[in-house]
């Protein structure tokens, strides 16, 4: 590689849909990433690369949903009438803005297997609750399982889903739960009370994939502190053991304790310390094959200022947000339900994965 770039896929049609007050993905997200990045002065650097994302194609898709739930998404997009899933509106046009918005991933990854780019970023994407049959969850094509299925394709055999999102990748499990070729790590808010409901500690995958599916989550208002122990304690030694040849990485911007429609405090250090350990886990094993895409994040705010802290990262350019501090600190509570999770999961995967 001559130069390391990175991809920052961007479209402007993401600007050109507004779902209403029923879904949290109102086209401000995204305006408000793109002007922060903007002011940054990151879009201007010559290391970064604005690229357009080509349409996810329908060989890919016809890999990752069934035929009736495409059929149905074609329908809702002829029409305009119905939805995708109580919390997903329906509207004109959406089976080309799914295949835009869902494509942009793809893009990402194929520019980084032809070496003309090092790293990407996508302000939207990781589209996680998409499931074979069915979407939801704001997600309409589950974008992170054609890209694994496109790596795979390529020759890449261990491929790492590191997924920070606030809400359990419960779409992308479903995918992957009995394959070794795919380690799926997700650190999410508890399930008892947090959208999708599920991504318990004892599910751990199936048959040949025992061990590679990693749920950790965590009790409400937990903070930096306990969240940087749960990562140190579980993210290096899984990471060390699979040695992934290619990364796809959702950075938790819903995590961050101003998100409208989470529990969990963390602020921008937070998100930029696991970005970092990721990047650098990229560099170790993958000669820095890494794709972003943002994942949630619906405060825009401080969806802008940790997308920006990303952006920060790859790019090796200082960035520095506004100060922040959120209403709770970790308590005991908090650290006991904490450690107990971590000391399970440890339990459960490391002896499967033999790690000491």
């Amino acid at each position: 590689m001559k130069e390391s770039k990175i991809g920052f896929v961007w479209s402007d049609i993401y600007q050109k849909y507004d779902f209403g007050q029923r879904r949290q993905d109102h086209d401000i997200r995204f305006r408000t990433v793109l002007d922060e990045i903007r002011n940054s002065g990151m879009l201007d650097l010559s290391i970064v690369e604005i690229m357009p994302p080509d349409l996810l194609s329908l060989d890919l898709l016809k890999r990752i949903h069934s035929t009736e739930y495409i059929q149905f998404v074609r329908t809702i997009s002829d029409t305009g009438v119905g939805d995708i899933d109580i919390d997903t509106p329906g509207f004109h046009g959406i089976f080309e803005f799914g295949l835009s918005i869902s494509g942009a991933l793809v893009t990402a990854v194929r520019a980084i297997h032809e070496d003309l780019i090092i790293h990407s970023f996508c302000p939207t994407g990781g589209f996680h609750h998409a499931s074979y049959g069915k979407g939801g969850g704001f997600c309409i094509f589950n974008d992170i399982a054609a890209a694994v299925y496109d790596l795979k394709d390529k020759g890449y055999e261990r491929i790492l889903v590191a997924d920070f999102d606030v809400h359990h990748g419960n779409g992308t499990q479903t995918y992957f739960y009995n394959d070794p070729g795919v380690m799926h790590i997700s650190f999410h808010e508890d399930p008892e009370w947090m959208y999708p409901h599920d991504g318990h500690i004892h599910d751990i995958g199936l048959g040949p994939g025992r061990g590679y599916n990693i749920n950790m989550h965590f009790p409400m208002d937990s903070g930096d502190q306990v969240y940087k122990y749960a990562f140190d304690e579980l993210v290096p030694p899984l990471i060390d053991s699979f040695e992934p040849d290619f990364i796809i990485f959702l950075p938790g911007l819903d995590a961050h304790y101003l998100d409208p429609i989470a529990h969990i405090m963390l602020t921008t250090d937070m998100i930029r310390y696991v970005t970092e350990k990721i990047h650098d886990a990229a560099h170790h094993f993958c000669d820095g094959r890494l794709a972003v895409p943002s994942g949630g994040g619906y405060n825009p705010n401080s969806f802008g200022w940790s997308s920006t802290t990303v952006m920060s990262v790859l790019t090796g350019v200082p960035y520095t947000p506004p100060p922040q501090k959120p209403p709770f600190e970790d308590d005991d509570e908090t650290w006991s339900i904490v450690q107990d999770n971590v000391e399970l999961v440890k339990s459960l995967v490391f002896p499967v994965l033999g790690i000491d």
